[in-house]
């Protein structure tokens, strides 16, 4: 059996395509979520590999059986905790108080604290040799994670003892060009990370030069395009995406724009986005929503008292909904640019630079006027932009296919995994 181990939104959304690819091919697989924390049967995407007959389910459910009656309390424990916080967080989201938090953050902690303990007792070499011996694993996949996250490293070991090919798979596209994107982008933090695996497969020629010249060997690197944004795995998300944008029931004429925020913490000035959104929300031609980013923690919700929080939105509706896409470094731009929806690049938001500006597939934005006046000549013509579709064409090849223009991107993936099995 081949082996998915998830952990979260945005490493599902690009294993999920491969999962599926697989499992049409009748290649035996399962995916077992490693986050106590995540809810799996919330996830439209697990539940659609389910009802095609994948195993999907927690980790630590599915291997947890006849481990003492203290495992058993201590496993109660944490499913509590995190049941509770996600029961109060939902109606004191938008409440900033710090006695509206408090149960929430304690809930959390003390869901993590009994976990690390579980985890340090019970959740070995040992308990992960069982597993992979149970499945009958042929090749193991996670996605870019550092091992020391979760169970990761148990896993590891228990595969390299055992001669089972371990693979780090994508878990989003990196489109930064620049060499110090983040404060954790460190290239100690980028050996820790790579180095455990047998295999890493990325999604462009860029994220393989950055990890080479960290140090990671090149002959572990793979480039094998986004399973994400490819058109196969689109057209095919479009079927079973959960929709609650009601069709057709906009009449205003108004520019439809959703601002795809970045993480905070990814060299973005708070400050300007703020007054960014202050100026959006006084364009009355304009009808615009925000998306925080899926993985920006407390600090996501810059301006949404202001313009509409469209967090319950799938990025994949919005982009369908949109007129008009404004990002920073978000990699939503591949899936906006693949529909033919003008983008506007918001430069002057970061400290960064991107590899669509590099190639000129964006409209780019310095400042808060050019983004008014931009946005004011889309609502009379939402065809004038100022970049052309080769730019476009060359930005997807390389983003979406790899470099290779052609590139059936699922099949590769398959054939890349089932290939290392084999050998």
């Amino acid at each position: 059996m081949y082996l998915f181990f998830v952990r979260h939104f945005n490493d599902i959304d690009h294993i999920t395509p491969v999962v599926w690819k697989m499992k049409q091919d009748d290649y035996p697989v399962a995916v077992y979520c490693m986050n106590p924390r995540y809810d799996v049967g919330s996830d439209y995407r697990l539940c659609f590999l389910k009802s095609q007959g994948v195993t999907v389910n927690y980790l630590h459910h599915e291997f947890d059986q006849n481990r003492g009656r203290l495992h058993g309390l201590m496993h109660a424990c944490i499913q509590q905790c995190y049941a509770f916080q996600k029961r109060v967080a939902a109606p004191n989201r938008r409440q900033s108080g710090m006695l509206s938090r408090l149960p929430v953050k304690l809930a959390g902690l003390m869901g993590t604290f009994f976990y690390k303990i579980t985890r340090t007792i019970y959740y070995d070499v040992r308990w992960a040799r069982s597993i992979l011996e149970h499945t009958g694993a042929r090749a193991i996949c996670f996605d870019h994670i550092l091992p020391k996250r979760y169970v990761v490293n148990s896993i590891l070991k228990a595969a390299r003892e055992s001669s089972i090919p371990a693979l780090s798979l994508p878990h989003g596209v990196l489109l930064y060009t620049n060499e110090k994107t983040k404060p954790k982008s460190t290239d100690k933090r980028r050996i820790a990370k790579f180095s455990p695996y047998d295999f890493i497969l990325v999604t462009n020629q860029l994220r393989k030069e950055v990890l080479v010249r960290t140090g990671v060997a090149e002959k572990k690197i793979s480039v094998l395009g986004s399973a994400r944004y490819c058109a196969e795995w689109l057209e095919q998300n479009k079927t079973i995406l959960p929709r609650v944008i009601e069709p057709n029931t906009d009449s205003s004429g108004k520019l439809k724009v959703v601002f795809m925020q970045s993480k905070p913490q990814c060299r973005v000035d708070v400050e300007r986005t703020s007054k960014t959104i202050d100026l959006l929300a006084d364009l009355t031609e304009i009808e615009t929503t925000l998306k925080p980013h899926t993985r920006a923690g407390e600090k996501r919700q810059i301006g949404e008292a202001k313009i509409a929080d469209v967090s319950h939105v799938l990025t994949a509706e919005l982009c369908e909904w949109a007129d008009v896409l404004l990002v920073v470094g978000s990699s939503v731009i591949t899936e906006a640019l693949m529909l033919g929806k003008p983008v506007l690049y918001l430069k002057y938001l970061h400290e960064n630079t991107t590899l669509f500006e590099d190639l000129g597939a964006c409209w780019v934005i310095s400042d808060e006027a050019e983004l008014k006046k931009a946005l004011l000549a889309l609502h009379k013509n939402r065809t004038d932009i100022p970049y052309g579709a080769d730019n476009i064409t060359e930005f997807i090849s390389e983003v979406v296919y790899g470099g290779g223009r052609h590139r059936d991107v699922l099949a590769d993936y398959e054939r890349f995994i089932v290939g290392c099995a084999s050998n």
